[in-house]
């Protein structure tokens, strides 16, 4: 029988997780034009960053909302260096893994 899990307990998602986090936050930032231009299901840890249909507004409030479903802070200019999705998900997997670290401890 498993343990249960504190309350306090950081979930480090796996990639595709972030990858899935990531494809809903982009239904909730692009419209129904630019959403209709990418196959959201392709989208993968290759996808460059620049192929999808994203200003620098759009990539923040992307960032945001990986930010708030994964509880992690992704910094603006980090945000702007990522160049692939892949990229975003290593971020955010290792600064999940440090809080957990750090809650361990």
């Amino acid at each position: 029988m498993a343990e249960p899990t504190s309350p306090a307990a950081v979930h480090v998602p796996d990639a595709d997780e972030v990858i899935t986090g990531l494809r809903d936050a982009l239904t909730g930032v692009l419209d129904a034009a630019d959403l209709a231009r990418i196959d959201l299901d392709a989208i993968d840890a290759d996808t460059p960053l620049l192929s999808l249909p994203i200003d620098s507004l759009a990539l923040m409030d992307l960032m945001t909302r990986v930010e708030d479903r994964f509880r992690v802070y992704i910094p603006e200019d980090r945000a702007y260096a990522f160049t692939t999705v892949g990229e975003v998900v290593d971020y955010v997997r290792a600064k999940a893994a440090a809080k957990a670290a750090r809650r361990r401890s």
